[in-house]
């Protein structure tokens, strides 16, 4: 496939979004991406947070974070990031805040926010059967990046949420999660107990016997019936979450939230963010665009041996010039087969999916550890059509 590179704007598509998913592999750069998108969305004077579910510190070294601002992330609070000097001169008045999503965090939320009173809320949250379930969950970190998100958008506080999801077999989770919300919210409890709730059992983890047998030892010969109880009450919650939050199914597909899917060149990645690319269509979501990242160029081939052979003997004087020999051949190789590799996973987009946008970002290393390196990542963005 012939390739033409173009300079057209990898940001432009997120001036009509009030909500970006980075989705994609694990270990591709999808963070790195998520915050470099915000970063340049901010820079052209919008209100942004970027929003991650990755407990890992991926987001806070890319965005150049202290010690401080890292512990403030843990609690849950927006972090104010200082923003280079650059776009924001051409577009004043934007701004970017980070947040790190704990799951405990935004279940307590749910319940003080939309419990029926306070002493309602106090005394789900302080239930032995909730404290030992919040930490069991089945998909638990999905269902609150959801919620969060959902949260986030009703308040309108920001011009554009991005949201770092988990790698992809969690982010289908994510994509579920309306699902186990219309589950748990219109299902009684008994339903759950029975198994009668797929989506419910599983995201409460209620089919896992060693969670029954935990919770079972804190709450005694009355396990069921408190069970019950707390599901009902919980259950309620929920229903009222969904009924002022709005349906996020509506969300992920409306014409304000929009996708961009970050992998690498890996065949393995490769097969699956393609494999993504159709859940994605399936399920309604508008795909903006993919990136292609720690890209290297197409190499052109290696010297013919004799020809390096006489090189290196002129440069190493005859000094262990097989072995020399040996190990530049073997890394030239290896650097032409990324290359090459890069190529292929372009046409591979291409061929699939040829009306897509799609971006490639170089490989660097270091990965971006301060605001200025994202900064450079930003310009970095080349379009191949």
């Amino acid at each position: 496939m012939s390739t033409t590179l173009s300079t057209t704007d990898p940001l432009a598509f997120a001036a009509a979004r009030r909500v970006v998913l980075c989705v994609g592999p694990g270990g591709v750069g999808k963070t790195t991406c998520a915050a470099a998108l915000a970063l340049g969305s901010a820079q052209r004077g919008r209100k942004v947070l970027v929003v991650t579910i990755d407990p890992s510190r991926r987001l806070a070294q890319a965005l150049g974070f202290s010690a401080e601002a890292s512990a403030g992330m843990d609690a849950g609070i927006p972090q104010l990031v200082p923003l280079p000097p650059g776009g924001t001169d051409a577009h004043p008045g934007g701004s970017l805040d980070a947040l790190w999503l704990a799951t405990e965090q935004v279940f307590a939320e749910l319940v003080r926010t939309y419990a029926a009173d306070a002493t309602a809320a106090e005394a789900i949250l302080h239930n032995p059967i909730y404290t030992a379930m919040a930490r069991n969950l089945g998909g638990a970190l999905e269902y609150a990046a959801m919620a969060k998100l959902q949260m986030l958008h009703a308040a309108r506080s920001y011009d554009l949420i991005v949201l770092d999801t988990p790698p992809t077999a969690n982010a289908i989770d994510f994509l579920s999660a309306p699902e186990r919300i219309h589950e748990l919210a219109t299902n009684p409890a008994a339903r759950l107990l029975t198994g009668g709730g797929r989506f419910g059992a599983r995201l409460l983890g209620i089919g896992n016997s060693l969670v029954l047998r935990t919770l079972s030892s804190l709450a005694g010969s009355s396990f069921l019936t408190e069970l019950g109880a707390f599901l009902r009450d919980f259950s309620t919650v929920l229903a009222a979450f969904q009924a002022r939050a709005g349906d996020f199914q509506s969300l992920l597909t409306s014409p304000e939230t929009g996708v961009v899917l970050a992998t690498s060149a890996s065949p393995f990645s490769v097969r699956e963010a393609l494999d993504f690319l159709k859940v994605l269509r399936e399920r309604g979501l508008r795909v903006d665009s993919v990136v292609l990242n720690r890209v290297l160029p197409p190499f052109p081939p290696a010297p013919d041996r004799e020809t390096l052979r006489a090189a290196l003997a002129r440069d190493l004087q005859g000094h262990v010039l097989e072995d020399t020999l040996q190990r530049v051949l073997a890394t030239y190789a290896g650097l032409s087969a990324q290359g090459q590799q890069g190529v292929q996973a372009r046409d591979a987009f291409a061929s699939a999916h040829p009306g897509l946008p799609l971006w490639l970002l170089p490989q660097r290393e270091p990965p971006p550890t301060s605001l200025t390196d994202l900064q450079e990542l930003v310009t970095q963005f080349v379009r191949a059509a």
